[in-house]
């Protein structure tokens, strides 16, 4: 029975998929999906944001599968429908461009985006750990007739991208091969959610040092991560100690990673350790004064601020063995001194909250800055401008 309901349903999406090849496509509708269709957030929102504020004659549209999302975003005075939605699929039928973060088939409703409809790939993050094919499988799955009969059934779930986003020549070059989409197709524009770092950071005299630690994805989609009690990760110690010298840490776990329970308990009685777990971390991202990480790609847009970045790889060896590879040699992407517990980790946010980290350091973080990040072009003021006038010339 489950079989057979999912099979009427490919059915229906397949109708539905062939009727957006027939629907005439309006090139200043552009609909806009990120994560999976349950977040307001990341590159898809800053640019859907600039659009609706700097480019008001196209039809910005925000497509969700949560009915709260979609409250939220009209909330802001901007457009958005739920995906299977009357006219949320109508939109998607009509739109000229489709923004998205993960995949078409994840983020909006695949069937109704035709082929007609120009797919631009805004992504998450630039990678320090591979990503899309270059950790697939290679090696074809035998399927039997049920499966393969569904795979000719949803050809709307095969990856599709017209456009991808890069920073920089060294990017391009990854990101296309990850993507295996022709570097030309690979457009150098910048992150639009990195406009937060173009602004200066206001700091009131009193105000303490702020650092943000966000490691990196590990395990699977709601996987418990704890990296604290076996790197000596002690509370009441680590929070006098941060006390003690005005800073104040804030822990910010993948979006699809959570907490230990025990670790949340202790951290509420905490006077200078808290937890964020808000939808978008570009929101206040660029209020810090440090960024801490171990191999999450966030440092490589955290660069743009020029901040300080401190590195904890507390599991290096063990990350590379039961995680993925790296695109790169650690030590030649990342600044040191490292940290491989967390008293070595609070004496270094302790050493930056001063300024006395040495010339050395600085040398190296700007070039990484020049590997990374390339100058915005043209008239543009900003990495969101910046991708709509190439849009534009494409």
């Amino acid at each position: 029975m489950k079989k057979l309901k999912k099979l009427v349903f490919l059915l229906i999406n397949l109708i539905l998929f062939w009727f957006s090849q027939l629907i005439p496509k309006n090139k200043n509708l552009w609909v806009f999906g990120a994560w999976f269709g349950q977040k307001y957030s990341d590159n898809p929102k800053a640019f859907f944001e600039y659009i609706n504020q700097q480019q008001t004659h196209i039809h910005a549209i925000w497509i969700s599968k949560d009915s709260r999302v979609v409250e939220h975003v009209r909330s802001l005075g901007f457009n958005a429908y739920e995906e299977k939605s009357i006219l949320g699929i109508w939109y998607q039928l009509r739109a000229g461009y489709v923004f998205v973060c993960q995949s078409l088939h994840d983020d909006v409703y695949a069937p109704c985006i035709g082929k007609n409809t120009k797919v631009v790939n805004l992504w998450h993050g630039l990678p320090l750990k591979k990503i899309m094919y270059d950790t697939f499988d290679t090696k074809s799955i035998q399927k039997n007739i049920i499966g393969k009969l569904f795979d000719v059934l949803s050809p709307y779930e095969k990856h599709r991208n017209d456009y991808l986003l890069a920073t920089s020549a060294e990017t391009q070059m990854t990101l296309s091969k990850a993507f295996r989409i022709p570097k030309s197709r690979t457009i150098i524009t910048g992150f639009p959610r990195n406009d937060v770092f173009l602004k200066p950071l206001i700091k009131s005299k009193s105000a303490t040092y702020k650092c943000i630690y966000m490691p990196t994805f590990r395990g699977g989609i709601g996987a418990e991560c704890d990296l604290f009690a076996q790197y000596g990760f002690d509370v009441p110690l680590i929070d006098a100690k941060l006390k003690a010298n005005n800073v104040e840490l804030v822990l910010r776990m993948h979006p699809v990673n959570k907490p230990p329970v025990y670790l949340i308990e202790k951290i509420k009685k905490s006077n200078n350790i808290t937890l964020d777990s808000s939808a978008d971390i570009f929101d206040s991202i660029a209020d810090y004064d440090c960024m801490i990480t171990d191999y999450s790609g966030g440092y490589f847009d955290f660069l743009l601020s020029g901040r300080p970045i401190l590195f904890a790889p507390f599991d290096l060896e063990k990350y590379k063995q039961e995680e993925r590879d790296l695109y790169y040699h650690y030590e030649k992407v990342t600044l040191k001194p490292y940290a491989y517990t967390w008293m070595e980790l609070v004496e270094n946010i302790i050493t930056v909250s001063q300024n006395q980290f040495p010339e050395e350091y600085q040398e190296s973080y700007k070039a990484l800055q020049r590997l990374f990040h390339e100058p915005i072009g043209g008239n543009a003021k900003s990495f969101s401008g910046n991708l709509y006038e190439k849009l534009m010339r494409l």
